[in-house]
């Protein structure tokens, strides 16, 4: 614990600095460390007294996912509650290095193109079948049938072939060495699945079958609308060696209440009503940090809050005009503002945490100019009203510009129709709960998106710019070939040198497209209650609980 927690005080440290100083010149982490081999001890470790057993736990859950599927579509709410239930194959540190979970050790081929693995012994799914190869061979089949809407889904497809070799092996197999396999395969959506569990589900048509995993925790029950339960898996004994204690959590119980608003989250936090909060409204950030019964934990989520555009419809079709929009966005006013100066202003579409990111980028940014944004909607062929307005061939530029009832959304959306504003362009602000914003842009049916991604890996630029992800991950229906061609180099490419260099010249074409107007990086943290002792955040800001403990 003395190591994971020194990885957690040197990023900690380098967020803070980052949220809080102008940008300056970043050094990204390595890429996810990828060795040739790799074993763990599979025995639940504890050490020290043992630690007291019982309580519950309550975490406050903004949007509540649609299913509890881990090959359905993103939300942030599945992604919250996944990594509990269902066990990946590996998981990774905050230094981005490769640690066993259900996988015990591999080998990779000299061409890249073979991944071998060996499973733990003893494992067994919440339904009580065991983990084997034929079940991680079901998962990733299952996932390349049905799991097309999810943002993993191209790693997946790297996949060319699944070997159960025998019980506890299960060789992958690749056309082209795929350098984003263990990003993939550690993020929750690949989390494995019981086959049977998968079956049960299939074949029940009241929808009350549902899937299981091998995770810490097991489903307890799901109120619609209110809460899901969960509760502490018995049988576990195969944590990671991330945490000292590998067998089953302390804690008994694990709420997830259903509480859509940010204000009456904070002020549930401080009556004790709930112990967990996810907080990126710089206000509320302040004021945890000054309650003495509220712990704060930084997380590094590779994120970037964005202004994209919807390239599939007329004008923001054309470059010019994106390119226009984008010079009227002032970044350093948001941060100041909007966030009360906790947070980057970006410079691109990928965030310094990650491989590719490049101060070089700095020089191609579209910055803040609202001469040039006038210049080039006149060169489009706009022209300017009595009442200062744009329009060209006798239609107007009106924009609708659409987000997530989320904080701090709305305070941003505000001032970017301002800042249109002040050139003539007047906005028009649609707030949706999250999961009508997805079901708008999948559809197309919007102007202006401010949204916001997460990610492990610099392949995020596929997944959310890649022409094949239109209609998918990819809300603002970007295509450009050169750089599609310039993603598969890189999600292929196993030197991180050369791989970091192609996300760099990809990165490059985008900023001059401005599919997207990279607007801040966050800083986001995790408060937890005063009952709560022991939680550690863990890589992209999961909340490690097997060595917490309840304090009733």
């Amino acid at each position: 614990m003395k190591r994971y927690m020194k990885h957690l005080s040197v990023i900690l440290l380098l967020v803070m600095v980052a949220g809080c100083a102008p940008p300056g010149p970043a050094t990204a982490p390595a890429m996810p460390a990828e060795p040739a081999a790799a074993a763990a001890d599979t025995s639940a470790e504890t050490s020290g007294p043992a630690a007291p057993a019982g309580g519950t736990v309550y975490r406050a859950l903004t949007s509540e996912p649609p299913n509890l599927d881990p090959q359905g579509a993103p939300h942030s709410g599945l992604s919250l509650v996944l990594p509990y239930l269902f066990d990946t194959l590996v998981v990774l540190d905050l230094d981005n290095s490769v640690h066993p979970l259900l996988a015990d050790s591999w080998e990779t081929a000299d061409d890249g193109k073979t991944i071998t693995m060996t499973l733990k012994s003893g494992v067994t799914f919440h339904d009580g079948t065991p983990l084997n190869a034929a079940a991680v061979k079901f998962t990733f089949e299952r996932f390349q049938e049905v799991g097309k809407a999810s943002p993993i889904y191209g790693g997946i497809q790297q996949i060319a072939g699944i070997e159960a070799v025998d019980e506890l092996t299960v060789r992958f197999t690749f056309d082209a060495p795929a350098a984003n396999f263990w990003s993939t395969v550690a993020m929750p959506y690949a989390g494995i699945i019981s086959p049977a569990s998968a079956e049960a589900a299939a074949a029940a048509a009241d929808g009350a079958a549902v899937l299981v995993g091998t995770g810490p925790f097991m489903l307890e029950a799901w109120k619609a609308g209110q809460s899901i339960s969960l509760v502490r898996n018995p049988a576990y004994a195969w944590g990671p060696d991330l945490v000292e204690n590998r067998a089953a959590p302390h804690i008994e119980r694990q709420v997830f209440t259903l509480i859509p608003e940010a204000s009456t989250q904070l002020a549930a936090l401080e009556k004790g009503e709930v112990d967990i909060l996810f907080v990126n409204n710089p206000a509320h950030k302040r004021a945890l940090e000054a309650n003495p019964d509220v712990q704060v934990h930084e997380a590094v989520l590779n994120s970037l809050i964005y202004l994209g555009f919807n390239c599939q419809k007329a004008p923001f079709d054309e470059p010019a005009v994106r390119q226009a929009l984008s010079h009227a966005v002032n970044k350093e006013e948001i941060v100041q503002v909007a966030l009360g100066g906790l947070g980057q202003v970006a410079d691109a579409p990928l965030p310094p945490t990650l491989p590719g990111y490049s101060a070089e980028l700095r020089s191609h940014a579209l910055a803040y100019d609202p001469a040039q944004a006038e210049s080039l909607l006149q060169e489009a062929g706009f022209q300017r009203d009595a009442a200062g307005k744009w329009s060209r061939d006798g239609t107007a530029l009106t924009v609708v510009l659409l987000t997530s009832t989320r904080a701090p959304n709305e305070t941003i959306a505000t001032l970017l129709q301002s800042q249109l504003a002040a050139i003539g362009v007047d906005i028009e602000i649609q707030m949706l709960d999250s999961k009508a914003v997805m079901a708008a842009t999948t559809e197309g049916a919007f102007d202006l998106l401010l949204w916001r991604y997460d990610w492990n890996d610099p392949d995020a630029l596929n997944i959310y710019l890649g022409s094949d992800r239109i209609g998918s991950t990819n809300r603002v229906g970007y295509s450009n070939p050169q750089v599609d061609a310039l993603l598969v180099q890189g999600a292929q490419e196993m030197d991180k040198a050369a791989r970091a260099g192609l996300y760099v010249e990809a990165q490059m074409l985008i900023l001059a497209d401005a599919p997207w107007q990279p607007l801040y990086y966050p800083v986001d943290i995790i408060a937890t209650g005063k009952r709560l002792q022991g939680a550690e955040v863990g890589y992209m800001g999961r909340l490690l609980l097997n060595d917490a403990t309840v304090a009733d």
